[in-house]
């Protein structure tokens, strides 16, 4: 398995009240799943939608028959979270509207593989180059992409934490997915947007590349408490250390929390 050097941290912030914010790891012996889920703020009980997802991810992970693919697997693990987090709060009166966003990442052997929906993060730095390798599921994302917006005035709109997919707020939800390699040497950074809405990305890959991965979780929410914290912040860093060349794999090869 592949040796992944890894840390996470998530704080209430400097302005709310409560930490709605989840983050999850799950080592497996072909290697690391770790997520980070964002309940929504202004709604009711984002603390119990994001919960409830890196539960539900967890479960059906394990759940989920051994033949089926890293991708499948992810795939039917956050489409059941978001099952059952609609379901909730359409039942439940006092969790009526909830939902949250989730990122999901899986690094196996020479593989990294992402499932994600919403405005949480994942970066890749190597060779000194950090990449955002998820898409934001957000308004001004989209004025991004069709050329309205640049992406400086995207990062000061006030509609910029206006979400166009979560988990929760309908039966069925677009899920993106992402498969590409993990080499030795890559620092994976997955972060809520309390972390990635102030910090410049320059001074992200400056941190994580100036310190073990436990002390620049550390640094990074300390910077985003110093520029305000008006927001919980996530942060999870996977620095993988030896990634093993491709092998021949069994139909079980992925036996998750066994």
């Amino acid at each position: 398995m592949p040796t992944v050097d890894f840390a996470q941290l998530t704080d209430i912030g400097c302005v709310r009240e409560g930490n709605e914010d989840a983050i999850g790891y799950w080592p497996h012996e072909d290697g690391l799943l770790f997520a980070v889920a964002d309940g929504l703020g202004g709604h009711n009980a984002g603390e119990v939608a994001s919960a409830l997802a890196l539960e539900i991810l967890a479960r059906e992970m394990d759940r989920a028959p051994g033949t089926w693919s890293i991708d499948k697997r992810l795939r039917r693990a956050i489409q059941e979270a978001n099952i059952a987090i609609h379901q909730k709060s359409i039942t439940v009166p006092e969790l009526r509207r909830m939902g949250t966003t989730i990122t999901a990442s899986a690094v196996v052997g020479r593989e990294l593989v992402t499932a994600h929906v919403g405005d949480c993060r994942l970066y890749r730095v190597r060779n000194g180059q950090l990449t955002q390798l998820t898409k934001d599921h957000t308004w001004v994302s989209e004025q991004v992409e069709y050329g309205i917006l640049s992406a400086e005035e995207a990062r000061t709109h006030p509609r910029r934490h206006m979400l166009t997919r979560s988990l929760g707020q309908h039966l069925i939800v677009g899920i993106d997915l992402l498969r590409t390699d993990a080499q030795n040497g890559d620092l994976l950074v997955q972060c809520s947007d309390g972390i990635h809405s102030l910090l410049p990305e320059a001074e992200i890959a400056q941190i994580i590349q100036g310190y073990p991965p436990q002390a620049a979780c550390e640094a990074l929410v300390q910077r985003a408490r110093d520029r305000g914290g008006d927001d919980n912040m996530s942060i999870q860093i996977a620095a993988v250390i030896d990634a093993p060349p491709p092998a021949t794999r069994s139909s079980s090869w992925w036996r998750f929390g066994r």
